[in-house]
């Protein structure tokens, strides 16, 4: 059997642009069985998921939860803590979350929570390099948090690693903290 490396298939690829498109290329035969192996392999494999640790992983997580029996109630949010989690045997990774204490987080007007003045929106600009920042996230939460210019991401603390990080997709603004009041 023959190894395709990543360097051969780069080498491939560059063909196209070297000769030009339309032109033919030859390949051993070898190489095109394994090529056709390797995507006929890919396009049968099953999606991979680590759903069987999900349980543990929410238990106890403080979630948010979108709550809609008909298009009139629909995007009515609720918080709460999540007491246990069991299976939904109908659905495919599919679990059912009992939450305790669960609390809406909408107004009956339909208005949508409002950022109060002094947060600034990770759209219009983001935090310095390791800046200790105050963030609110979607879910509406806020806690203290370091931003890292160079990956872009959020984290619980200054040169955190990846186990650190917030997932910065959630963080939708951030404010400096202030300064200690002088004595």
């Amino acid at each position: 059997m023959i190894t395709i490396t990543k360097e051969r298939l780069l080498t491939i690829k560059q063909w196209r642009e070297t000769y030009g498109p339309g032109s033919n290329v030859v390949l051993p035969a070898e190489e095109v069985e394994e090529l056709a192996r390797i995507a006929l392999a890919s396009l049968e494999a099953e999606p991979v998921s680590q759903t069987y640790n999900l349980p543990e992983l929410i238990e106890g997580m403080e979630v948010s939860i979108d709550v809609s029996t008909c298009d009139a109630d629909a995007g009515n949010r609720y918080f709460g803590t999540v007491t246990e989690v069991s299976e939904l045997d109908t659905a495919k990774n599919g679990y059912i979350l009992l939450v305790q204490d669960a609390k809406p987080n909408f107004d009956v007007n339909g208005n949508s929570p409002v950022i109060p003045d002094g947060w600034i929106s990770c759209s219009e600009r983001m935090p310095e390099d390791e800046q200790e920042v105050i963030v609110h996230n979607k879910l509406g939460y806020r806690y203290v948090s370091y931003f890292d210019e160079h990956s872009g991401l959020f984290f619980d603390m200054r040169g955190g690693n990846q186990m650190n990080c917030i997932e910065h997709i959630l963080v939708t603004h951030w404010m400096p903290l202030q300064a200690a009041p002088q004595q």
